[in-house]
Parts: structure tokens; C-alpha cells; sequence
């Protein structure tokens, strides 16, 4: 089973991830320039896709995968 989004929050430097399995990743935000240089209010308004595996900030327009996302982190399984 794929991992999907639930929900995307940001602080200063990071947008964070949450999965449904329970994790929360977290991305440097220079990682993504357009959402670095937008308001905290642009950031704040976006939408998950219905199969929750598409994030989009439509003031923004911008998107990006969640399974990207997922698999340009290291992997940290033990």
C-alpha cells in the first residue's frame, strides 16, 4: 500500500509532511523555491489531491508528489 498525505504544515525553514501511516517527514524549504518565497498565507492554502498523492498550493501553482517527496529522503529503515 502506498503512503498517503493527511495534512502539510510549515515553520520558517521546513514544510513538514504528515502520512497516514503516522509519520511526519520533514523538507527544507529551500528545497522549493516558489514556497520559500511565498507568504505564510499562500502557503497555508492548499489542497491534497482525492487520492492523497498530490499536494497543490493553487495561488502558488505549484504541486508536487507525495511519493516524490517520500522518496528523495534517505532511507531510514533499520
Amino acid at each position: 500500500m502506498e503512503t498517503s498525505a493527511v495534512d502539510v504544515r510549515f515553520d520558517p525553514t521546513h514544510l513538514f509532511l504528515q502520512l497516514s501511516d503516522g509519520q511526519e517527514l520533514e523538507f527544507p524549504l529551500r528545497w522549493f523555491p516558489v514556497l520559500a518565497a511565498a507568504t505564510p498565507d499562500e502557503r497555508s492554502h492548499f489542497a491534497i489531491s482525492i487520492d492523497r498523492q498530490e499536494l497543490y498550493w493553487p495561488d502558488l501553482e505549484e504541486d508536487m508528489s507525495v511519493n516524490a517527496l517520500v522518496r528523495s529522503l534517505p532511507d531510514m529503515r533499520h
